[in-house]
């Protein structure tokens, strides 16, 4: 299995130090968990000189975002990923595809964006190579790389077409959050993070619910029962894990969008059951 960081995902998407922290943070929690659960792999990225030179804050190098960083053990880590010259490695020491061919990759409908002589091409090029091999890209969160993926929850779908012909049009897997690795990694190598037993003694973690859909919910920074409230962006009822109950116990609680009216419980699937609806609950939003 061969892991390539997508460079190209730098795109000055962040507008100034804290959303790249956050972005660091993520970026760094998908690392942990790749070292954590993948044992045979190889970890690619593009030169350290050529790295340098794209945008992460907005109007800023790469170089120059990291420098803005306030936390200094998180810029460690991250340095340790990206600059560190054995894990991952620098794939132009081992590379297959020439300079000379184009690829480009679909962003949108009808739109490409191009990626030659990228980690993208790279990757592109090796899979041509090497069909039954797996690959899977690391994006940078927040990038253009959004196309969602039509098997795997939370992850894109990368599209990249070699020369200008369908022929040599590859789909890769790429992900740009822990979340994502786990349900890529539930998907593809059966190692699931997400499954919650009925014995555990502990109340499951938000992703061991439906929380973890980033699609449906968003985390808001309120906490009840030191527990994240998560919002449903349909409906604007409000969600969290509830912190007292566990194993065969677990539920979560609902809330319309005051936060004053309790609709319910839900089971970790997200199926409410109103008949637990109690008018003495109420949540601070």
């Amino acid at each position: 299995m061969e892991i390539f960081i997508n460079e190209v995902s730098l795109e000055g998407q962040y507008l100034n130090e804290a959303e790249f922290r956050d972005a660091v943070k993520t970026f760094t929690a998908i690392f942990v968990l790749i070292n954590e659960k993948v044992q045979e792999k190889k970890l690619y990225k593009e030169e350290i000189d050529r790295i340098k030179i794209y945008e992460a804050i907005r109007d800023s190098t790469f170089s120059t975002s990291l420098n803005l960083l306030k936390d200094k053990s998180l810029k460690v880590a991250f340095q340790n990923i990206v600059f560190n010259k054995l894990n991952p490695q620098e794939w132009r020491t081992e590379k297959v595809h020439f300079s000379e061919d184009l690829f480009d990759c679909l962003i949108s409908d009808d739109n490409y964006k191009d990626v030659s002589d990228t980690s993208l091409a790279e990757v592109t090029e090796r899979k041509l190579q090497n069909p039954d091999s797996e690959y899977l890209i690391i994006n940078f969160p927040n990038s253009s790389f959004r196309m969602a993926h039509p098997d795997i929850k939370n992850t894109c779908l990368i599209t990249i077409i070699k020369n200008n012909d369908e022929i040599n049009l590859i789909c890769l897997d790429g992900i740009d959050s822990k979340v994502a690795l786990e349900f890529w990694l539930e998907h593809k190598l059966n190692l699931s993070q997400l499954e919650y037993s009925s014995d555990s003694e502990k109340p499951p973690r938000d992703e061991q619910t439906i929380l973890r859909d980033s699609i449906r919910f968003r985390k808001t920074s309120s906490r009840c029962q030191e527990r994240f409230i998560y919002c449903e962006l349909t409906t604007g009822r409000y969600w969290y894990v509830d912190n007292l109950h566990n194993g065969k116990a677990a539920h979560l609680e609902v809330f319309d969008k005051t936060g004053k009216n309790h609709l319910g419980e839900a089971d970790l699937n997200g199926n409410i059951n109103y008949s637990k609806s109690d008018s003495d609950k109420t949540i601070d939003v």
